[in-house]
C-alpha cells in the first residue's frame, strides 16, 4: 500500500489543523436552534440546524457552546431586545470560532448573538402569517362574531399553574356587584415547543361544545414574558379564526401585540383587563336592562294616564249623553203626561157629558114626572098590574096618582 495508514486520532488532528488554518478569524452565520440547554456550571449547549425551504427536512446541522462568562452577558441583552429568551424553534445570528475536537468532533464556540436579527426573523414570521391569514381571507372570521352584552358562560384555555389564570379567577368571582360566571379550564401548555399544538387540540375540544360556552378566554399572564412565539404561528392563528366562538385574549404583556391578539375578536392585555372587561360588560347589561325596565315604567305610565285621560272622556261623553237621553225621555214622559191628562180631561168630561145626559134622560123617566103628566099605574097585592088578564072580578087594586092613591074593586075585566 502506497498511501500511509492514519489512526483515527491522526486523521482528527489533520481534520482539526486544517479547519483551524482555514477558520483562523471569527465567523458569523445564521442558524435555527433545535435544542439547547444549560448545565449547573453556566455552560450553554446548543444544537443548530437548518431546515429546507419548505420546512420539512433538515439540510445542515452543528453543535454550538456558549461558555459561562459569555452566556452570562449574551442571556440578558438578547433578552432585553427580544423580549424572549433564547430557546428551541427561533433564528439566531452569531459569531464564534470553529473548532474541532478529536473526541467531541466539531463545533462552534459562540461569543456573540446579533438580537436584532431575531427581531427581524420574529417579524418576518409574523408579517408571513398575517399575509397568508389575510389571503385565506379568515383573518377577520373572529372580529366578525358577535360577542353576547352578557357574558355567563367562559371557556378558558390557560395553564392551571399560570398566576394570571388564577387573578383571572378570582377577578371574576369576587366581583363587587356578586355577577355569577361560569368558567370551564381547558388546561393546556402557554410556552415552549408544545404550546401550540396543546392550545389548537384544546380549541378542538371546545368547537365541539360552542353551545355551552359565550366566548373563548386565551389567557396567560404571570411568569416569563419572554415565550410568546407560539402566538405568531400560522396554524394557531388559523383555528383562532375559524372557531365559531369569539375569542378574548390576555396573553399578558404590553411590548408588542402577538397576530393571536390581532385575530382575536378582542384582545386585552392581561388576565385580569380580560376579567374586568367581562364584568364591565355584565355592569353595562345591568343598566341597559335597569334603563329598559324604566323605559317600559314610564311608557307604561304614560299609557295608563292617556287610557285614563281617554277612559275620563269616555265616561264624561257617557254620562252626557245619558243626561241627554235622560231629559230627552223626561220631556217626552212630561209630553206623554201631559197628553194622557189632556186625553183624560177630555174623556172624562165626555163621560161626565154622557153621564148628565143619562141623567136627564133618567129624570125624564123619573115615575114621578110621568105621573105629573097625568099618568098613574095600577097595583095588585104589591105588584104592578101589566095584563088585566091576570086580574079577576072581585080583586082589590090600588091605583097610584101623583100626590096619593086610590083602591078599587074589580068588577070587570074586558080581555082582548
Amino acid at each position: 500500500m502506497s498511501q500511509p495508514v492514519l489512526t483515527l486520532n491522526q486523521l482528527n488532528r489533520l481534520i482539526k489543523d486544517a479547519i483551524s488554518s482555514s477558520f483562523a478569524d471569527t465567523v458569523y452565520f445564521v442558524a435555527e436552534i433545535n435544542a439547547i440547554s444549560v448545565n449547573r456550571t453556566g455552560h450553554c449547549y446548543i444544537d443548530l440546524i437548518e431546515k429546507s425551504e419548505d420546512g420539512d427536512n433538515i439540510v445542515a446541522q452543528l453543535r454550538a457552546t456558549i461558555w459561562a462568562g459569555n452566556y452570562r452577558m449574551i442571556k440578558p441583552y438578547f433578552e432585553s431586545v427580544t423580549g424572549q429568551s433564547l430557546r428551541a424553534g427561533i433564528k439566531i445570528m452569531a459569531c464564534g470560532q470553529v473548532a474541532f475536537h478529536e473526541v467531541y468532533g466539531m463545533s462552534v464556540n459562540i461569543t456573540g448573538i446579533t438580537p436584532e436579527y431575531t427581531v427581524g426573523e420574529m417579524a418576518l414570521q409574523r408579517k408571513i402569517t398575517i399575509d397568508k391569514l389575510t389571503s385565506d381571507g379568515v383573518i377577520d372570521m373572529n372580529k366578525d362574531l358577535a360577542l353576547p352584552m352578557l357574558i355567563k358562560n367562559i371557556a378558558v384555555i390557560s395553564s392551571p399553574q399560570a398566576a394570571g389564570y388564577g387573578d383571572f379567577v378570582n377577578q371574576l368571582n369576587n366581583n363587587p356587584n356578586g355577577y355569577k360566571f361560569f368558567t370551564y379550564l381547558f388546561e393546556a401548555s402557554m410556552q415552549g415547543d408544545e404550546a401550540e399544538s396543546s392550545i389548537i387540540h384544546q380549541l378542538e375540544r371546545i368547537a365541539r361544545h360552542t353551545d355551552k360556552f359565550d366566548c373563548v378566554a386565551l389567557i396567560r399572564g404571570g411568569g416569563s414574558k419572554a415565550d410568546l412565539s407560539c402566538f405568531d404561528k400560522y396554524l394557531l392563528c388559523l383555528n383562532l379564526c375559524q372557531i365559531p366562538l369569539p375569542i378574548i385574549t390576555g396573553i399578558g404583556h404590553d411590548r408588542d401585540e402577538s397576530v393571536a391578539d390581532i385575530v382575536a375578536n378582542t384582545a386585552l392585555k392581561t388576565p385580569t383587563a380580560v376579567a374586568q372587561f367581562i364584568i364591565d360588560r355584565a355592569e353595562r347589561c345591568e343598566r341597559m336592562v335597569d334603563e329598559q325596565v324604566a323605559h317600559i315604567k314610564n311608557s307604561l305610565h304614560n299609557y295608563i294616564i292617556r287610557k285614563q285621560a281617554l277612559l275620563d272622556r269616555i265616561q264624561q261623553k257617557i254620562v252626557g249623553n245619558m243626561r241627554l237621553c235622560i231629559q230627552r225621555n223626561h220631556n217626552r214622559l212630561d209630553n206623554t203626561v201631559r197628553t194622557m191628562a189632556m186625553k183624560m180631561r177630555n174623556k172624562v168630561s165626555e163621560c161626565q157629558m154622557q153621564v148628565d145626559a143619562l141623567n136627564a134622560q133618567i129624570e125624564l123617566n123619573n115615575p114621578s114626572n110621568i105621573l105629573r103628566k097625568g099618568y098613574s099605574y095600577t097595583m095588585h097585592n104589591g105588584k104592578p098590574v101589566l095584563n088585566a088578564s091576570k086580574l079577576s072580578t072581585g080583586d082589590t087594586i090600588t091605583t097610584v096618582f101623583y100626590n096619593g092613591t086610590a083602591e078599587s074593586t074589580v068588577t070587570h075585566t074586558d080581555n082582548h
